[in-house]
């Protein structure tokens, strides 16, 4: 309907111009055919000029004979109508394609279903970080000058059989330590386009999970009672860990932070990588929802 309105609101400029270019074509002709005064010599030869080209031909300015400057006028006119024409359909026919280009990423969220809309919504809330001016955004724009647009490029894939359990691993001097589900992945120095791949299983979706003993000696193991899942002192699923999880995984498409994951030393890593994030983007990432009233989670301030 926006498109439609707007295509004939050009056509009535164009054609409304053309009527008022008639009336003044007319007074004009009026003042030429009823006067005698105008010379016609040699030395200023005659010209019968088109208006604007056949397609509107005028007969009573055909039939006048005017001076070679006065019909450069009309000529000049006339070009001046066509350019302004050009110009008004072009700003038109570019306004019409830049509101039909859709954001691809979005559509591809939204065909996901209910995880795509999450995962969306927390891919609108960094894409407002990243276009604000904050200390956050400054050091993306350290490392990616085009910041908000590479990231908007970015694609999601969700990883259904990812692992689910928070691991309760013994390590050789009998001490303990616990393991979370891996969150999301991402390639390092990322181009344009590339995938983040979220673990479906893991706390970008899930508030808590189970835990699963495992024995250094091999011994029987099982499971305890569920925990709560978190990333740094946010906890799983809600909208704040989501972005933490996003801006940590774009920090690596961007070449910010040295790769993490795989061993329990590199789970160590990951941990002071996204501590990095949180050093410059926690203002950030604490003012999330706050202005648009959003529930984070239920029971989770």
């Amino acid at each position: 309907m926006l498109q439609a309105r707007g295509r004939f609101a050009v056509v009535f400029f164009v054609f409304g111009f053309l009527l008022n270019s008639g009336k003044v074509a007319y007074s004009q002709d009026q003042s030429i055919t009823s006067s005698t005064s105008i010379p016609i010599s040699m030395d200023h030869p005659t010209a019968i000029p088109r208006l604007c080209g056949e397609r509107w031909p005028v007969p009573y300015i055909q039939r006048a004979r005017l001076s070679t400057v006065e019909a450069e006028h009309w000529e000049k006119l006339c070009a001046e109508l066509r350019f302004d024409g050009n110009a008004i359909a072009s700003r038109w026919h570019a306004d019409v394609r830049e509101k039909q280009v859709e954001d691809p990423v979005a559509e591809e969220l939204k065909a996901m279903g209910e995880r795509g809309m999450i995962i969306l919504h927390a891919r609108e809330e960094v894409v407002e970080i990243l276009q604000g001016q904050n200390r956050c955004s400054a050091w993306f724009g350290q490392a990616e000058s085009d910041r908000v647009r590479k990231f908007e490029s970015l694609r999601y894939a969700i990883d259904e059989t990812g692992p689910q359990y928070i691991l309760k691993i013994q390590s050789a001097d009998g001490g303990w330590h616990y393991e979370q589900p891996y969150i999301a992945g991402s390639m390092e120095n990322a181009t344009a386009g590339s995938t983040i791949t979220i673990n479906g299983r893991g706390a970008f979706f899930q508030l808590n999970s189970g835990v699963r003993i495992v024995p250094i000696n091999g011994g029987p193991g099982g499971l305890s009672t569920s925990q709560l899942l978190h990333i740094d002192v946010y906890v799983g699923g809600t909208l704040r860990a989501q972005v933490v999880a996003l801006l940590h995984e774009y920090s690596h498409a961007v070449g910010l932070l040295p790769v993490d994951g795989g061993s329990f030393a590199g789970l160590e890593l990951s941990t002071q990588n996204t501590q990095t994030v949180l050093r410059h983007c926690r203002a950030q990432v604490e003012a999330v929802g706050k202005h648009k009233g959003i529930v984070l989670h239920p029971g989770v301030q």
